[in-house]
C-alpha cells in the first residue's frame, strides 16, 4: 500500500485517576478450560449439569476470576447452570458494563448475566465509591473528554456537594454543560470528613489543576506545566496527579517527561490497566514521531499494552492500539487479531469505523483484498466521511483491478481534504496505471506543489515524463528525488534508465551500480546493467547481467527480451527465439520483443514468421524505425521488392542519419529503377 494515514485512537487513563478496585492477580489458565480451578467442558463433564463434579468440588470455596467467567461463556455454560455456580461461589472482580456486553455478545443468557450482576465480590462496595472533587477535575486535567467524565459522574455519583465556586473550577478545567448538569443532579453519597488543613490543601490542588488544564487547552505549555507541578508538590503520592501531568506533557510533546510521570503513577498504583494503557499510548506517540525526543521503543510499547491486557482483557482501546503498533512491526496476523478483538468487545465504539479501516488495511497487506474491501465498506457505512477508509478502499480496489473504483475513492478523499499531497500522489499513480499520463502528471505536480519534499512523487513524475518521451524532464525529477533521499535505490535505477535513453551509458552504469549497492536484489537494475554493455557490444556482460536479473525475477519481460537480443548477436538464434517468446508471453505488447523475435526467425529462415512479428511491432508502434527496416529485409528475402522498398523508405524517413537505412533504401531503389 502506498501510505498509511496516521490514525488517532481514543486513549483513556481513567483507572489511574479513579481509585477503583485493582483486579486480582491472574494466573495462566488452560485454554480448554480443564486447568486447575477453571470451569469448562472436559472429558468428565455432565452435559445435563453443565460442569464436571470434579471441577465444582475442587474449587468450590474460591470465587470465579474474570477470565474464568469468560471461559464459562466460551465453553457453553453461559446459561442457567452457569448462573447457579456464580450464585454459589461468587466472583472476585467488579464486572464492568462493557464486560457484561461482551459476554452477551458471546452468547451469555439473561439469567447468567443477572446472576453475575447480583453476585457478591470483594470489591463490590469499593466499586460503588463516589468520585471526589479532585477526581473530577483530575480527569479533565488528564484530557479525558467532558462527556466521558459526565458519564462517570452519573455512574458513580459524587461524595461532595458541588458549590458554585467548584463548578466554576470545573468549567475552567474544560467541563462542558453536560458535566455541570450531571454534577448538579448527581446523588451525593458518603460525604467524607476531612480536617481543615486537608481541605485547604485540596482546594489548592483543585485550583492548580483547573488553571493547568485551562493553560493546556490554550497551548500555554510553560504556564500549564507550572500549575501541574504545583499540584504535585502539594500531594506527590497521588497517582492521579502524575497521570494527569503525563497526559499534559504528552500533549506538549515532551515524551520523556510524560513517560516518567506515567511510570510514577504506575509505581504508586501498579495494578491499573488503563494506567499501563496511557503509558503505552505515549510510547506509540514516540514511535510514530508525534512526540518530541522520540525513542522508538516499540518493544516497550508492546510490553505495556500486553500488561494492560493482562490486567483487563476487555480493554478494547488497548487491543486496538496494540494492533496499531504490531502494524509498525509488520506483524499483520497479530494486528488483525487485535483489531478483531477490539471490535468484538466493543462493536459500537466511537472509533469503530477507524478500527474497521485499519483492519481492512491489515487484511490487504496479507493479500485478502476481498476482506479488505468488506472492512472498508463497513467503516464507510459507520462514517461516510472517513478519509482513511476511502483511501484504504481505493488501495484494495486497485489491487483487485478495479481502477475506476480506485480513482473514484481517491477523488472522494480529495473532496474531503483537497490539500492532501499524498493522496494527489496516489491518484497520479492510479491515473498513470490506467494510461492517463496527462492526468497523472497533473496530480504529481499538485502533490509536489503542496509538499515539495515528497521524494516518491518526484520519482513517479519522472517515470510519467519518461513515458511521454521527456527524458530531460525525467532526469531532473529523478535527481530531485535523490536530492531529498540520496539512498533512494529506485530513483538511482530510474535515473540510470533515463540516462541510457539519452545515450549516456557511462552515467547509466554508475547509477545502476549505486542502485545495486543500496539494494543488491534489484532485478531491474541488473537488467539495466545488461542494456548498457550490450549497447557497447559487450554481449557476454549483457548476458551475465540479464541472467542475474531473471534469477531474481523470472517474470521480468524486459530482461528476457534483452537476453534474447544478446544471444542473437552471439549467433544463438534458438536461444534468442526462446527468450523473446517468453518476453511476449509476459508482455504481449512489447514492440521491441516482437522485433527481436522477427530477427531471430529471419536467421532461422522463417520469413513468414518474421514478417508477422515485424508487422505486429509496427501495429503497436507505427513509428518504430527498426521494425520498418526488419520488415523490409524479410519482404525482400520473400521477393516482395516493392513492399520492401516501402518499408526501407519508412525507416529512412524516420531516421535519415542512420547509414543502414539509407543504404538499404538507395540500393533497392536503384535496383528497381534499372
Amino acid at each position: 500500500m502506498r501510505r498509511r494515514p496516521a490514525v488517532t485512537i481514543l486513549t483513556l487513563i481513567i483507572a489511574v485517576i479513579l481509585t477503583l478496585p485493582a483486579l486480582a492477580q491472574q494466573e495462566p489458565v488452560a485454554p480448554t478450560g480443564t486447568g486447575p480451578g477453571m470451569v469448562g467442558r472436559s472429558a468428565h463433564a455432565d452435559p445435563a449439569r453443565g460442569i464436571s463434579a470434579t471441577t465444582a468440588t475442587s474449587t468450590s470455596a474460591k470465587p470465579f476470576r474474570q477470565e474464568q467467567v469468560q471461559g464459562m461463556v466460551r465453553d457453553g455454560f453461559g446459561d442457567e447452570s452457569g448462573a447457579k455456580l456464580i450464585e454459589q461461589r461468587g466472583i472476585d472482580f467488579a464486572p464492568a458494563e462493557d464486560f457484561m456486553q461482551s459476554l452477551k455478545a458471546a452468547g451469555a443468557s439473561e439469567v447468567f448475566l443477572k446472576a453475575l450482576r447480583a453476585a457478591k465480590h470483594p470489591h463490590s462496595e469499593a466499586a460503588k465509591k463516589p468520585l471526589d472533587q479532585v477526581q473530577v477535575i483530575t480527569l479533565l486535567a488528564g484530557q479525558i473528554p467532558s462527556h466521558r467524565v459526565a458519564m462517570l459522574v452519573k455512574e458513580h455519583g459524587i461524595g461532595f456537594e458541588p458549590t458554585d465556586e467548584y463548578l466554576q473550577q470545573v468549567r475552567l478545567a474544560g467541563g462542558e454543560d453536560e458535566l455541570i448538569s450531571a454534577l448538579e443532579l448527581a446523588k451525593v453519597t458518603r460525604q467524607e470528613t476531612i480536617s481543615k488543613a486537608a481541605w485547604a490543601k485540596r482546594l489548592e490542588v483543585l485550583r492548580h489543576l483547573a488553571n493547568g488544564s485551562m493553560f493546556l487547552r490554550n497551548k500555554q505549555y510553560a504556564h500549564a506545566e507550572a500549575e501541574y507541578r504545583a499540584a504535585i508538590r502539594l500531594d506527590p503520592q497521588d497517582p492521579r496527579l502524575h497521570a494527569a501531568f503525563g497526559a499534559a506533557l504528552r500533549q506538549k510533546g515532551d515524551s520523556d517527561g510524560a513517560i516518567a510521570e506515567y511510570r510514577e503513577a504506575l509505581r504508586l498504583n501498579p495494578n491499573n490497566d488503563l494506567a499501563h494503557y496511557g503509558l503505552g499510548n505515549d510510547l506509540v506517540h514516540c514511535s510514530l514521531g508525534y512526540a518530541l525526543g522520540t525513542k522508538g521503543d516499540v518493544e516497550g510499547e508492546i510490553a505495556e499494552y500486553r500488561e494492560a491486557l493482562r490486567l483487563n482483557p476487555l480493554n478494547d482501546p488497548a487491543h486496538a492500539q496494540l494492533g496499531a503498533v504490531l502494524v509498525q512491526k509488520g506483524d499483520w496476523d497479530g494486528a488483525i487479531a487485535e483489531y478483531r478483538e477490539a471490535l468484538r468487545l466493543n462493536p459500537k465504539a466511537d472509533d469503530a469505523h477507524e478500527i474497521h479501516a485499519l483492519l481492512g488495511m491489515a487484511l490487504g497487506e496479507k493479500g485478502d483484498w476481498d476482506g479488505a474491501v468488506a472492512e472498508e465498506r463497513t467503516a464507510l457505512r459507520l462514517n461516510p466521511k472517513s478519509a482513511n477508509a476511502h483511501f484504504f478502499l481505493a488501495c484494495a480496489l486497485g489491487k483487485k483491478g478495479d481502477s475506476d473504483g480506485e480513482i473514484a475513492e481517491l477523488r472522494e478523499v480529495l473532496r474531503l481534504n483537497v490539500n492532501d499531497a499524498a493522496t494527489h500522489h496516489s491518484l497520479g499513480w492510479a491515473l498513470e496505471n490506467k494510461g492517463d499520463l496527462g492526468g497523472a502528471i497533473a496530480e504529481y505536480h499538485e502533490a509536489l506543489r503542496l509538499n515539495p519534499n515528497l521524494a516518491e512523487a518526484h520519482n513517479d513524475l519522472g517515470t510519467a515524463l519518461g513515458k511521454k518521451g521527456d527524458w530531460d524532464g525525467a532526469i531532473a525529477e529523478y535527481r530531485g528525488a535523490l536530492r531529498l533521499d540520496p539512498n533512494y535505490a529506485t530513483a538511482h535505477y530510474n535515473l540510470g534508465g533515463a540516462l541510457g535513453h539519452k545515450g549516456d551509458w557511462d552515467a547509466m552504469l554508475a547509477e545502476e551500480r549505486e542502485a545495486l549497492r543500496l539494494n543488491p536484489n534489484n532485478a531491474e537494475a541488473h537488467h539495466n546493467l545488461g542494456l548498457a554493455p550490450g549497447s557497447k557490444g559487450d554481449r557476454d556482460r549483457q548476458i551475465t547481467e540479464e541472467r542475474e536479473a531473471l534469477r531474481l525475477n523470472p517474470n521480468l519481460a524486459g530482461a528476457h527480451s534483452s537476453l534474447g537480443a544478446a544471444l542473437g548477436n552471439k549467433g544463438d538464434w534458438d536461444g534468442e527465439i526462446t527468450e523473446e517468446r517468453e518476453a511476449l508471453r509476459l508482455n504481449p505488447n512489447d514492440d521491441m520483443a516482437h522485433f527481436w523475435l522477427g530477427g531471430g526467425l529471419i536467421m532461422k529462415g522463417d520469413l513468414d514468421g518474421a514478417i508477422a512479428e515485424n508487422r505486429e511491432a509496427l501495429r503497436l508502434n507505427p513509428n518504430f524505425d527498426l521494425a520498418h527496416n526488419g520488415l523490409g529485409v524479410a519482404l525482400e528475402e520473400k521477393g516482395d521488392l516493392r513492399g520492401a522498398l516501402e518499408q526501407y523508405r519508412a525507416a529512412y524517413m524516420l531516421d535519415p542519419k542512420d547509414a543502414t537505412y539509407k543504404q538499404n533504401y538507395e540500393r533497392l531503389l536503384q535496383e528497381l529503377n534499372r
